[in-house]
């Protein structure tokens, strides 16, 4: 059960009351091109404040001759995001690098871990290390025997980064701001 103090809820006003202000506004705001102003009240006191013009206002719009006039002059296009093959040379990976399984069964490595030896140097100039050849993948004495080595880059702390997954950083469009940071990551967190 539900009980309502009478002193909490508004006083509403008669319907025809509202209808009959909004009307004579309407009117009034058609034929002398304005409206009355909020809170103007009529000769019974009754308020004849539609809104229609404030809500009009928000629709209307108001252009300046000198703003339209000087559009803002075009920027420059950004320079385009270096690819691997434009930093590192027409094929920075080695094509289809393999293994073999101890059942004598040929398979296929992912190129990007597999650099060339120039992308090699040139990702060794970049980050201030040497390239040196490794089995990454195999190791040494398992059944497993990779038939490319890998082209890693030895920092001067004696850290590994693979050079072909930074090739790969050029490789997604992103912009030379980017690749840097993600380079700089690489060897840190080699």
């Amino acid at each position: 059960m539900v009980h309502v103090t009478s002193t909490v809820r508004p006083v509403a006003q008669p319907v025809s009351t509202i209808t009959r202000a909004r009307t004579a506004a309407t009117k009034a705001s058609s034929t002398t091109g304005t409206s009355t102003t909020a809170g103007a009240a009529t000769a019974a006191g009754e308020s004849t404040d539609s809104g229609a013009a404030d809500f009009l206002a928000l629709f209307t719009s108001k252009t300046t001759g000198s703003a339209a006039s000087n559009p803002p002059p075009p920027q420059a296009p950004p320079p385009p995001a270096p690819t691997a093959q434009s930093v590192f040379g027409p094929n920075p990976w080695i094509g289809n690098p393999t293994g073999i399984g101890p059942n004598g069964a040929t398979y296929s490595y992912n190129p990007y871990y597999f650099a060339t030896a120039q992308t090699a140097a040139t990702v060794a100039q970049m980050v201030g290390g040497k390239v040196v050849q490794s089995n990454q993948f195999t190791g040494s004495g398992g059944a497993f025997q990779q038939q490319q080595p890998n082209y890693m880059v030895q920092l001067a702390d004696g850290r590994m980064i693979n050079p072909g997954l930074v090739a790969s950083f050029y490789d997604h469009g992103y912009p030379q701001s980017y690749v840097d940071m993600m380079v700089a990551c690489e060897v840190q967190n080699a």
